[in-house]
């Protein structure tokens, strides 16, 4: 038993098959490989049952590939919801309380993000950088980024 393209020669010669053999540029493989890779990888974070914070920051793996990201231990603790959050914290029952010092909402994630009033200067700081950094980017185009900060969670 040889290598199996000379075996599917061998077996086309005897049948007077015509064989034709295209150059492929190997980036061009190299493209198509990727794209599969990232279609597969998408299907599969699309399915998954975990990670559902992480989605909600993430959910589009392409994009998410496009943009450059400084990954801090921070930023993947936030991220995977495995940040130094009381509701975190009291999950361990390392604290007693899951209760932000702001008095309206346990202390998660998103609460930290999305509602905490006492992070709310920062919110609109972050979101008018955000902006900012649009417009030296693509003054025309509005990304989902831009506009997810922008207008604040739905």
């Amino acid at each position: 038993m040889g290598h199996y393209g000379n075996e599917l020669a061998k077996e086309a010669t005897k049948n007077k098959e015509k064989i034709y053999i295209k150059n492929i540029p190997k980036s061009q493989i190299v493209q198509q490989a990727t794209q599969q890779s990232i279609e597969k990888w998408q299907t599969q974070w699309g399915q998954t049952t975990k990670g559902l914070i992480t989605k909600q920051f993430l959910p589009n793996i392409k994009e998410r590939l496009r943009k450059r990201i400084q990954l801090t231990p921070n930023l993947t603790a936030i991220v995977t919801v495995h940040g130094k959050t009381k509701d975190y914290l009291h999950r361990f029952r390392i604290i007693d309380s899951s209760e932000c010092p702001c008095g309206t909402g346990n202390q998660t994630v998103e609460h930290l993000i999305y509602e905490c009033p006492k992070l709310q200067r920062e919110r609109e700081r972050e979101r008018e950088r955000e902006r900012e950094r649009e417009r030296e980017r693509s003054p025309n185009k509005k990304h989902s980024k831009t506009r997810y900060l922008a207008e604040g969670k739905k």
